[in-house]
């Protein structure tokens, strides 16, 4: 096992240097008596610093899933003061400056001990059903449960592996675990940044494979179905295929084009995780033959069948709520594998970004422009069957005047800036269409089609 925890602008850190400015960051919380702390931070690095000094300070930790204004203004009655890179008006703010370092001993603590004061309460953020933040509390040892699964479950990449690359944050569930938390835990080295644009992979493997030298790059690539898809139509990392043994996927499905696409490329089969947030890992599956490619549910995970429907029904040490029933229509196959059919409810991933159309919708009609808006979900025929945003909007007098005025594209820049605030930019709706009234029929119901009709 390695020392190195960390690779950060062009330094490896050590898990001793990690500890000890856990226990710095430790200093600084001491000295605040807030019990519920929003952290953010794009810096893995530091993110990481800050997650396990509050943990080990006994100390609520909640993770915005950005640092949207709309997002920190709506969790802001939840906190009692900020850590990290963000900041809230009339909540103090948990920082440690350069002069209140001081030589802190070393304990010798080791991976597995470290881990083992890993105790305490975790709040994440996603979309419900109602379109509003949805807290989904889980305890540390919730996450421990699952380390030890995931450890477990993929023993022979991790032990093939050296080097955590990834596209996505370690704000969200399964960034946290499988960028961090799982790495930290195994002796791997954690690439600090996140990583954008794949180019940017390729340049710190070449500046990796310079300072290792002796020891050959062999990375993973945690990332989403929308990096990767981006990544398959113009691979630039196929010269890096010899460092590459591993590419995790989750927060979305993977298509079958895509999977194919990575095999043929790197030669190797993507890993799909299939969960959330609320549940945690439920299943996984290794490359895809044909688009009805099973799952295989992890083991510890029970599966079954809600009795009035073909809802998923699991039993998990993840969630309290025992049985769980899940927003996923799947077909059974056996006691350990299905077929997911799709989800019941609004709540829909664009580009791996779980976003509610209830919530744009009533966000819209908050506007003056704005009297009635329905937002469908299309597929973008001219970009690789990728699924978009479309808005279908009922205007206001003053909507209808200010569109005359305007004209559509001003227009319909002015609403997005609007949503802003609490809807992040990838979410946006991509095409829009005005009326003076919705095509309600006979029996004064909205038909989809009738809607879709109008992007022909």
């Amino acid at each position: 096992m390695s020392d190195i925890c960390f690779y950060r602008d062009g330094h490896h850190i050590t898990f001793k240097q990690f500890c000890q400015d856990v226990t710095q960051a430790q200093v600084a919380v001491k000295q605040t008596d807030a019990k519920r702390v929003l952290l953010f931070n794009a810096d893995s690095y530091q993110f990481s610093v800050w997650l396990f000094a509050l943990i080990f300070e006994n100390r609520h930790v909640l993770l915005p899933p950005n640092a949207q204004s709309g997002t920190l203004h709506q969790l802001a009655s939840q906190c009692d003061a900020t850590a990290g890179s963000i900041a809230l008006t009339d909540k103090s703010q948990i920082t440690q400056s350069s002069d209140e370092r001081k030589v802190i001993a070393d304990h010798g603590l080791t991976r597995e001990q470290f881990f083992a004061l890993f105790v305490g309460e975790i709040t994440f953020y996603t979309s419900g059903s109602t379109g509003q933040a949805k807290a989904i509390d889980k305890n540390c040892q919730q996450l421990s449960l699952e380390i030890a699964a995931l450890k477990s479950e993929f023993s022979a990449l991790y032990q093939a592996s050296n080097i955590i690359v990834s596209t996505v944050s370690h704000q969200h569930i399964y960034g946290l675990l499988f960028k961090v938390l799982v790495p930290l835990l195994l002796g791997k080295t954690i690439v600090n940044q996140t990583f954008e644009y794949p180019e940017h992979i390729g340049r710190t493997l070449d500046e990796l494979a310079e300072v290792k030298r002796s020891e050959t790059v062999n990375s993973v690539l945690v990332s989403s179905p929308a990096h990767l898809q981006r990544l398959a139509l113009d691979n630039v990392l196929v010269p890096y295929s010899q460092n590459f043994i591993g590419i995790f996927s989750s927060g979305g499905l993977l298509s079958l084009a895509t999977s194919q696409a990575l095999l043929q490329q790197m030669n190797i089969a993507p890993t799909e995780v299939y969960g959330s947030t609320e549940t945690g890992g439920i299943a996984w599956r290794r490359g895809q033959s044909s688009i009805d490619e099973p799952w295989q549910a992890f083991a510890n995970i029970k599966l079954q069948t809600s009795a009035d429907s073909q809802r998923l029904v699991i039993f998990s040490p993840y969630v309290t709520e025992q049985p769980y029933l899940t927003d996923d229509n799947v077909e059974l196959l056996d006691a350990r594998r299905f077929l997911l059919k799709g989800r019941i409810d609004r709540t829909v991933k664009i580009e791996e970004k779980r976003v509610n159309l209830n919530q744009i919708e009533r966000q819209l009609v908050l506007h003056d422009w704005v009297a009635e808006a329905r937002i469908i979900v299309m597929t973008n025929r001219t970009h690789s069957a990728r699924k978009i945003l479309t808005a279908v909007l009922v205007l206001t007098t003053n909507g209808q005047q200010s569109l005359l005025e305007h004209g559509k594209l001003a227009f319909s820049n002015a609403l997005k800036r609007h949503l802003l605030s609490d809807i992040e930019r990838i979410c946006l709706p991509k095409k829009w269409r005005y009326l003076t009234e919705f095509p309600y029929n006979s029996q004064g119901k909205l038909v989809l089609s009738d809607l879709e009709k109008l992007f022909d």
